[in-house]
């Protein structure tokens, strides 16, 4: 008769280990999957192995927490399930959802109303918003969400878990910064740091780098620089910078090391 699974809990009390700084060892969360478009945790538990990742060449402490805590109908105290053998081949880690709505909306400009088209593109990862897009045809925006799933996937910013990245230390145009959520999916917002620098010496350096050099220009470029001047001198005003998209990173070096 095989041996009875232990379920979460059961494997918290036997394998976890305190360390001396409070921190709990030897059940670790690891990542979570989307089963039936709920999230379920997978933990990795140090000395409790199974056979199926042995079989199949995987991390064999690897499982699956797939209890319900929720109360339901046939469960009033949720449904507590024995941890399952967790193999990651053939399996969506991360599952993408991809949407696209196009809509029309009137504007009214030089006393007559004027019929536009729109269309917005979300992207999902495990059930979570990390990002969305403007496009007016869908068959360019599909094409670019391909892209961008791989982009994002790629990218330094932890877009699938942002919440992970509030507080990260960067350089942003060389200046000392950190990192906090915005407002919408894929969104920053960026903090000054002034732990070695004078405040004032960090917005005039970030006004200074921050501005492009550019030839003369005409009434309407002119008006453009006010108003960036303006959101500028509004920045420095609340003491941060809604960045906004984090893709759009070319002033950002995001490994700055933690002293």
């Amino acid at each position: 008769m095989a041996e009875k699974r232990l379920n979460l809990a059961e494997a918290k009390q036997k394998f976890s280990k305190i360390h001396e700084n409070g921190r709990d060892y030897g059940v670790r969360k690891i990542f979570e999957i989307l089963i039936d478009d709920k999230p379920y945790q997978v933990y990795d538990i140090d000395g409790y192995e199974h056979e199926n990742g042995k079989w199949n060449g995987t991390p064999s402490t690897w499982w699956l927490d797939y209890s319900d805590y929720e109360p339901s109908e046939y469960y009033p105290n949720g449904h507590v399930r024995e941890l399952i053998p967790y193999v990651d081949k053939g399996v969506n880690r991360i599952c993408f959802e991809v949407t696209y709505k196009q809509r029309n909306y009137m504007k009214y400009k030089w006393d007559d109303y004027d019929i536009r088209r729109t269309g917005t593109c979300t992207i999902k990862a495990n059930g979570k918003k990390i990002y969305t897009f403007g496009s007016f045809d869908i068959n360019f925006a599909l094409a670019k969400a391909q892209y961008l799933i791989v982009a994002l996937m790629e990218h330094p910013f932890n877009f699938i878990n942002p919440q992970e990245e509030e507080g990260r230390k960067i350089w942003y145009y060389g200046l000392p910064a950190i990192v906090r959520n915005g407002y919408e999916a894929g969104e920053i917002k960026i903090e000054p740091d002034y732990t070695d620098i004078d405040r004032d010496k960090w917005w005039d350096l970030y006004e200074e780098r921050s501005k492009p050099v550019l030839p003369p220009k005409t009434q309407e470029e002119m008006e453009d620089e006010e108003m960036d001047r303006e959101q500028r001198s509004e920045h420095r005003s609340y003491g941060s910078i809604n960045h906004g998209d984090a893709l759009w990173d070319g002033m950002i070096n995001w490994f700055r090391k933690s002293e």
